[in-house]
C-alpha cells in the first residue's frame, strides 16, 4: 500500500510538472530546469544572509552567541536574515500561509548557510544543544495541518552533516491558544497575550540543557522571551533563539 501511494505520488507530480511547471516562489517567473528549490537564481541572488547575533532587547549586532550587551536577557538571538527582504518573506508566506511546504526545504538551506556564516555550527557541537521548534496550540496546529517551526526542524536536520542536534518535540507545549500577535499593536500587549502560554511537560528533558530554540520570525520578541522565561524555569541553560527572518 505504501509504495503504490508513493508511486501515485511521483505519478501527480509528474503531470503538474508537465501541464503546470513550476515557477518561482516570489516573482512567479516558470523555472526552466528541474530545480528542486523552486526559486529562481535571480531571486536566491537577492536574499542576503546575516553572519551575526543579536541582543534581543535592543536589537544590536553581536559578533558572538556568548554574551549580549544587556546582561539580564536570557538569550541570544541568531537571525538568518531580515523581514524586510522581500524574497525570504515570500518564503515564508509560502510556507505559513499558503501550505506550500517544499519552501521549508529552501529556508533550512539557508539556515546552513547562515550556520556556517556565522560559524555557529562550532557552538552547536562543542556545547551539545538540543533543537526545540517553537510549539502550536493544537486547535491551531489542527487548523493550519501543521506546525511551520517543527517542517523547518526536520527539513534542518536532513541536510545536517556537520553537526548532530537531537530534536525534542514533547518537552515545551502551548496550552493557551492566545489571539494573533500580528493583530495586536504594541509590545505590552503582545507580552501579555502570550502569557503563562508554554508549559513544560517533563523538565527532566530541559534541565541542564543548552537548547536551539527555533521559530520561524522575531518581531517583537514577546513570544519568543515567553517560551525562553519558562525553560529557564525549568532549568535550562544557554539558550540561543535562532530565526528565519528578524523584523
Amino acid at each position: 500500500m505504501g509504495k503504490l501511494l508513493c508511486f501515485l505520488e511521483k505519478l501527480k507530480n509528474l503531470f503538474k510538472n508537465i501541464f503546470l511547471p513550476p515557477s518561482c516562489l516570489h516573482c512567479r517567473k516558470k523555472l526552466t530546469d528541474d530545480s528542486q528549490n523552486l526559486i529562481c537564481l535571480k531571486c536566491w541572488q537577492k536574499i542576503e544572509i546575516n553572519s551575526g547575533f543579536f541582543c534581543p532587547e535592543c536589537g544590536r549586532r553581536l559578533y558572538q552567541p556568548q554574551k549580549t550587551c544587556h546582561l539580564k536577557v536570557p538569550f541570544i538571538l541568531a537571525a538568518v536574515g531580515f523581514y524586510q527582504n522581500k524574497v525570504l518573506r515570500s518564503l515564508l508566506h509560502a510556507l505559513k500561509y499558503k501550505g506550500a511546504k517544499e519552501a521549508a526545504g529552501i529556508l533550512a538551506s539557508l539556515m546552513i548557510l547562515y550556520f556556517q556564516k556565522s560559524k555557529l555550527e562550532n557552538s552547536l557541537n562543542d556545547q551539545q544543544f538540543i533543537l526545540i521548534p517553537l510549539p502550536l496550540h493544537p486547535a491551531k496546529k489542527r487548523r493550519r495541518g501543521f506546525n511551520q517551526s517543527e517542517i523547518l526542524a526536520q527539513e534542518l536536520l536532513k541536510r545536517t552533516k556537520n553537526f548532530f542536534l537531537p530534536l525534542e518535540t514533547k518537552a515545551l507545549i502551548k496550552i493557551k491558544n492566545n489571539a494573533p500577535q500580528m493583530e495586536l499593536e504594541n509590545f505590552e500587549a503582545r507580552k501579555e497575550n502570550v502569557k503563562n502560554c508554554f508549559f513544560i511537560v517533563k523538565p527532566e528533558l530541559i534541565k541542564g540543557k543548552n537548547i536551539l530554540l527555533l521559530d520561524d520570525v522575531f518581531t517583537s520578541g514577546a513570544t519568543m522571551n515567553e517560551a525562553v522565561r519558562v525553560l529557564k524555569a525549568s532549568g535550562a541553560k544557554k539558550i540561543i533563539g535562532l530565526v528565519i527572518a528578524k523584523a
